[in-house]
């Protein structure tokens, strides 16, 4: 017996392409309940997805309190966003609030050009804002050796129950390499988790699921559809998904194809976690159509799931 996961793009009944999706999901404590082949141990990126853990310190040592920011900024702070409005003006409050202006951030521009446009600026501004209420430079804090990223380095490992590997990542941040069952048993931590700083990133991002990215986006629409689940995604096609009773999920579209990796969460969460994948927010992802120039429905992508147990 095999475990697979298997996104076929149709062209009318005809494949046209396939992508390798793996899939890991631990049971509370973290032991694997179910797996596709070669997914236990495969080495993953978490990327963007590390970004609830990396709140974490800064609302471990009181930032939020220090300069009055709430959950929706910790929200933003976890988040890839899509620079609504309502994200940028978010990313501002807490830069303003530190004494600090969009000068400060190092996250790249946005899609206008304005680095508060950037879909990371939410997890720099709480960052920077870490670096000033503990006195650390700030026109530096994206060196591997910074404090800031001293602390990330810590509670990233601390959470995964191991050393990960690092390298750039796409905002200047560090980028954490674990393997696939590690990323679940973050994600089952993080889901579980009551009080403290990492439970407190969690509410946050229950509470706000359209701040973590936006409409549409396949972990904000999980978010929605289970008010008990917990889901941020990473570039390259991952996403971390977390329960209140301490489950977790973790996915990776061996490719980086995004539409393999929305279609196989919305397709796992359903099949593994009984989420409700018929809302309007999911619905696209869990039954995707392949549209030609005029709009027609010329043919569909099909997920194909048999997990080891």
């Amino acid at each position: 017996m095999s475990g697979t996961c298997e996104v076929l793009v149709l062209r009318g009944p005809l494949v046209e392409s396939a992508h390798d999706v793996a899939v890991v999901g631990v049971a509370a404590g973290g032991a694997v309940a179910f797996a596709t082949d070669g997914a236990v141990e495969l080495p993953v990126f978490l990327r963007s997805a590390a970004k609830p853990f990396q709140a974490a310190p800064a609302v471990a040592r009181g930032v939020l309190d220090r300069f009055g920011l709430d959950d929706r900024h910790l929200a933003l702070a976890c988040a890839s966003h899509v620079a609504t409005p309502e994200h940028v003006a978010l990313a501002a409050e807490i830069l303003a609030a530190a004494g600090l202006d969009q000068a400060a951030l190092q996250c790249g521009p946005g899609d206008d050009g304005r680095p508060l446009a950037h879909g990371c600026s939410g997890n720099h501004a709480l960052g920077l804002a870490l670096c000033v209420q503990e006195g650390w430079p700030t026109a530096s804090y994206l060196e591997a050796s910074h404090p800031l990223q001293e602390a990330y380095r810590s509670t990233i490992a601390a959470i995964a129950g191991a050393v990960p590997e690092e390298a750039g990542d796409g905002c200047g941040m560090r980028a954490y390499r674990i393997p696939l069952r590690r990323y679940a048993g973050m994600f089952g931590l993080l889901g579980a988790a009551g009080d403290g700083a990492l439970g407190r990133c969690c509410a946050a991002m229950r509470a706000h699921p359209h701040l973590v990215r936006g409409a549409g986006a396949i972990d904000t629409e999980l978010m929605r559809a289970a008010p008990g689940l917990v889901a941020k995604v990473g570039a390259e096609a991952t996403i971390g998904i977390g329960l209140r009773d301490g489950r977790g999920l973790a996915i990776k579209a061996r490719d980086g194809a995004w539409r393999a990796l929305e279609a196989a969460a919305a397709h796992v969460a359903w099949a593994e976690l009984e989420v409700d994948v018929k809302t309007p927010g999911l619905l696209p992802h869990a039954a995707p159509v392949v549209l030609d120039a005029r709009g027609e429905v010329v043919g569909s992508v099909e997920t194909r799931l048999e997990l080891l147990r």
